[in-house]
């Protein structure tokens, strides 16, 4: 037993696999298991250290070179070094700031010396799928049988009162995750071989499509529609078209679905609700429009370099200061960091994906073609819905992001170094 241990233990795979079932272990540890609050809230950090010294062992002995992305992550980090240290007085909130953002950050150079092969992507990929199949079903569940949302995720004159949010912190959230399963799960899909493999990753698209429309999360809604526009201008430009054709025919026809049809009403008022002048003005005064100009006007006091890390619109910033989140990872990083830092931030995230749709091309001919293209698809979705959420500001999430991030430009770099040589 203990030989056997000591073997899981010694194996990177391993720690990859439960970093890929963080959602759950975290729920265990914080909600069901009788584990003091310390151990429960350091565990991911202790899990990370364990990956950072595998991945210092993996730099060591490998020969992969890092793409032009390096100088990129270099240049972002010393901007965060130095907006932590220029504001001494706030000290506590300016390091809090930094690490939040930059602790998840280098879940990137875990993936990307720590991915074996494109088969060593296959498998946790599947990891990743059917961990979001188990928190999505739990989403669906509490649908089922009626659990009522948290008032804080329910719009004053909303009829909605159940909302899935399964046991990942909010609606938004899991329809984040969700946009970033159901891609992958519809690439396993393509690429199963056999009938039976074949229904189940079916099962799992279909269960890990319906938590996302349960949760009422139209961010994720639209990200995950332009994530997978992606995937099919990637692989054909003209199924892409149609598939415009079709959303624009469906958002049309959904526009005379009376709200009395179960869930397909529901969507319809989520989705027109956003065009009514109601909305707008409440969502100027207090919603999401509001607080986005409020982040803009904290960058015009400090328009190059922002009020500093963890100073506004986050979690950091709400316990250190009392503000309130901006509902957007690009306007709270607008108020942080002031141009200089957002811009630096969308150019590594746009060199990440650039790196990374190299990579898939050159899979075409293969059969990781699929299930790499899905993973590309849900990460533009997370990506997108930053734009209206703060879905960096979830440890998972952006851990999730920057890992397979990494493991996409893992591979590119592998390629182009088989080429050269």
């Amino acid at each position: 037993m203990r030989e056997t241990v000591l073997k899981w233990g010694s194996q990177r795979t391993t720690w990859l696999y439960v970093l890929l079932a963080y959602p759950v272990i975290d729920f265990v540890m914080r909600k069901i298991l009788p584990i003091p609050v310390v151990v429960s809230s350091l565990w991911d950090k202790a899990l990370l250290i364990i990956l950072l010294l595998f991945t210092f062992v993996a730099f060591l002995g490998s020969n992969r070179v890092m793409p032009g992305i390096k100088h990129l992550f270099g240049a972002f980090f010393v901007l965060g070094i130095a907006l932590t240290v220029t504001d001494m007085t706030n000290w506590q909130a300016s390091f809090e700031g930094f690490r939040s953002v930059y602790q998840y950050i280098i879940a990137f150079l875990i993936g990307f010396y720590l991915l074996k092969s494109v088969e060593d992507l296959d498998k946790l990929l599947k990891a990743l799928v059917i961990v979001g199949f188990i928190t999505g079903l739990y989403g669906v569940a509490q649908v089922v049988l009626g659990v009522k949302t948290p008032e804080a995720w329910v719009q004053e004159g909303e009829t909605i009162t159940t909302r899935a949010f399964s046991f990942v912190t909010s609606p938004n959230v899991l329809g984040s995750y969700m946009a970033l399963v159901v891609p992958v799960a519809v690439g396993l899909f393509v690429k199963a071989s056999s009938l039976k493999e074949r229904a189940l990753w079916a099962i799992v698209t279909l269960t890990t499509l319906l938590a996302l429309l349960l949760t009422g999360s139209r961010g994720a809604w639209f990200a995950l529609a332009f994530g997978m526009f992606v995937c099919f201008f990637i692989w054909k430009k003209r199924v892409a078209g149609y598939l415009v054709l079709a959303g624009i025919i469906g958002v049309t026809a959904l526009f005379f679905v009376p709200e009395s049809v179960p869930m397909v009403g529901t969507v319809k008022n989520r989705i027109f609700t956003l065009f009514t002048s109601d909305y707008f003005e409440a969502s100027s005064q207090g919603g999401r429009i509001g607080r986005w100009g409020k982040a803009y006007d904290q960058m015009r006091v400090e328009p190059l370099f922002g009020v500093g890390l963890g100073h506004y619109g986050g979690a950091v910033a709400a316990r250190r200061f009392g503000t309130t989140y901006t509902d957007s990872y690009l306007f709270k990083s607008l108020a942080e960091y002031g141009l200089i830092g957002l811009i630096m931030l969308i150019g590594l995230i746009i060199s990440m994906f650039r790196y990374s749709a190299k990579a898939i091309l050159k899979l075409q001919q293969s059969p990781h073609f699929f299930p790499a293209l899905g993973l590309f698809g849900g990460l533009i979705a997370v990506a997108t819905h930053n734009l209206a959420e703060n879905i960096f500001e979830v440890p998972f999430m952006t851990l999730y992001f920057w890992l397979f991030g990494g493991f996409l430009c893992a591979l590119f770099a592998d390629q182009t170094q088989t080429k050269r040589w």
